[in-house]
């Protein structure tokens, strides 16, 4: 789908955003995704590029809730919804537009992931001026838990020319979730002033990752006035202002991600993208203060996150 500035290509195996092309501030539309370069690549990725990742981003200790016990597919946990999750399957697609707004809806009735169901999602990916909006609605007859994100990995450096070392990043946030060995959640809030670093203001990702060796993988936890990140990519003149209704964003910096297949004509190579996946907090199942992610029969969940992109022409301005 297309529009004066902005063009997106969606797949409907797992319901993917698989490129985004945007203007540089030269007015040139390059891809600011990493996509595989190879249609194939996709139906065996399980990295998740671009895909709806669900029912349940991130990842559930034990595989179990409740009493329910879900497949473990990373070790003894469960993570993005299992093998059989949202990423993994084909959804119906229907493309709508109006004056303002092209759209495409993607649904999908699921009784294969092995949660509770069928749980019925809706995807909704539509165009409006400088803006991509996504909206995701889920529904059951059957008591469940549904917490979804979208994982695209982003570089606006356009078509992956450069890594994303000078990416700047700012996330209004209140800190990060305390996250252990195995990336599960302790429970405690790790606050914004005593990080080594303050995201609220910008870094680059080169600054980030001298505090973060070993990059990022983490669970920020948004301001509830103001649930937004920026990235800037200074020498495209591309910023990218993401909103969301949820209440974090875990960012994946893709540090050590080294992989046999291709991206942009290059091999899948560290701090190559950022992923950033808008979601309420893993694991919220084991711990109640997290606030719930159950979803209860003939409830309706709704939530949204907007990606805007400007164009910086002038930097010292």
């Amino acid at each position: 789908m297309k529009n004066d500035t902005l063009t997106v290509v969606l797949l409907n195996y797992g319901a993917r955003l698989h490129q985004l092309f945007a203007p540089d501030k030269k007015g040139h539309l390059e891809n600011v995704l990493l996509t595989y370069d190879s249609l194939s690549n996709v139906l065996t990725d399980q990295s998740y590029f671009g895909a709806m990742v669900g029912p349940v981003a991130g990842r559930i200790k034990n595989g179990s809730w409740a009493n329910h016990q879900l497949e473990q597919n990373e070790g003894k946990h469960h993570i993005h919804g299992g093998s059989n999750g949202w990423s993994f399957q084909y959804w119906e697609a229907e493309v709508f537009k109006n004056y303002t707004t092209i759209g495409v809806s993607f649904t999908l009735q699921d009784s294969f992931s092995g949660y509770p169901g069928p749980i019925t999602a809706t995807v909704t990916y539509q165009l409006t001026q400088n803006e991509l909006e996504m909206i995701i609605k889920t529904s059951s007859p059957t008591e469940t838990i549904c917490n979804p994100t979208n994982h695209a990995y982003f570089n606006l450096s356009g078509n992956g020319k450069r890594e994303i070392y000078d990416h700047e990043l700012t996330v209004q946030m209140k800190g990060l979730l305390e996250l252990d060995n195995e990336k599960i959640p302790t429970g405690k809030l790790l606050a914004a002033h005593d990080l080594p670093l303050d995201f609220n203001r910008p870094h680059t990702l080169k600054e980030i990752l001298d505090y973060y060796p070993k990059g990022l993988d983490d669970v920020f936890v948004l301001t509830p006035e103001k649930k937004t990140l920026t990235l800037l990519e200074k020498q495209a003149g591309r910023q990218l202002t993401i909103a969301t209704t949820n209440k974090s964003m875990v960012l994946f910096s893709t540090t050590g991600f080294e992989a046999n297949f291709w991206i942009h004509g290059q091999k899948m190579h560290s701090n190559y993208g950022l992923a950033i996946e808008p979601q309420e907090f893993p694991d919220a199942v084991h711990f109640p203060e997290f606030g719930s992610i159950a979803l209860h029969p003939k409830q309706e969940k709704i939530s949204s996150t907007t990606y805007q992109f400007n164009t910086i022409k002038d930097m010292n301005t």
